[in-house]
């Protein structure tokens, strides 16, 4: 049986240590191909290059890994992988290791999130791992989230499946692998940010405006990613990029704004 083939991204650049952490503990096993941002591309979501061609780099290989540089987005180097680069079929694409959380609403901006989405609507099962910073400040530590992507991994050689139109977004608080408290399949939790902006002056009578804030966790229950990583748990969440609220269709489809906008023929 041949090895397991994967694809590699992440939305923080090619030479981002989580990355390399990845490479370093799967390349032992399983078939590695890599293609990521060239640069920080942090905060992409599913953003696609349409309006210009990207430029792809083969970087040197490392041990045998195919390497490609991507001037572009985090969903531009999931697909250009997939149909471009790659010599024979992905099994799982693995986006990551992100320098920093994506729970709750980051996953609606997040480029981590926004490859693996990418990834599975091309037709390959696909899991975004993050990592969340040390409290205090020092260095974030990428080795619990590369343990759990390499247990992600055999899990997949030992048959493991994801349902179709699903990703699974994962989080790993920042404590070695040996601290955490386990892992737990959650549901997507709430994270509000702070609506501040900051305006610099620019040339030529321009404005520069810096949309920032600070994140504060809503909802932080156990049965959700934010509260399971507090406690932590690695917080597993499926995510689909099926949008339809199917309980609200019957409703809307009874409401006075369906009603109004009912077709009625042509009026003369």
């Amino acid at each position: 049986m041949s090895p397991l083939h994967l694809l590699l991204t992440n939305d923080d650049g090619v030479d981002a240590p989580g990355l390399l952490a990845l490479i370093d503990r799967l390349r032992p096993l399983c078939e590695l191909t890599v293609v990521a941002p060239r640069q920080q591309r942090s905060a992409s979501g599913l953003a696609i290059t349409l309006h210009r061609s990207v430029p792809v780099l083969r970087l040197p290989s490392c041990d045998g890994v195919a390497i490609y540089a991507c001037d572009g987005s985090p969903a531009d180097c999931s697909a250009i992988g997939l149909y471009a680069l790659v010599d024979r079929p992905v099994d799982l694409v693995i986006s990551g290791i992100n320098d920093g959380p994506n729970m709750g609403e980051d996953v609606l901006h997040s480029g981590t999130v926004g490859a693996a989405i990418e990834a599975r609507v091309s037709g390959a099962p696909a899991a975004a791992i993050s990592v969340l910073r040390p409290r205090d400040g020092g260095p974030t530590r990428f080795d619990a989230a590369a343990e759990v992507a390499v247990r992600l991994v055999r899990a997949w050689q030992a048959g493991f499946r994801m349902p179709e139109d699903v990703i699974l977004n994962i989080n790993v608080p920042a404590r070695p692998f040996d601290e955490l408290a386990g892992a737990s399949v959650v549901a997507q939790g709430r994270r509000a940010y702070g609506a501040e902006v900051r305006v610099e002056p620019g040339e030529d009578g321009t404005a520069n405006y810096w949309v920032y804030g600070p994140a504060a966790d809503v909802d932080d229950s156990l049965d959700t990613d934010v509260g399971a990583v507090r406690a932590g748990m690695v917080a597993i969440t499926p995510i689909t990029y099926r949008l339809t609220s199917d309980r609200h269709l019957g409703g809307l489809r009874q409401s006075s704004l369906a009603r109004l906008l009912e077709h009625r023929g042509a009026k003369r």
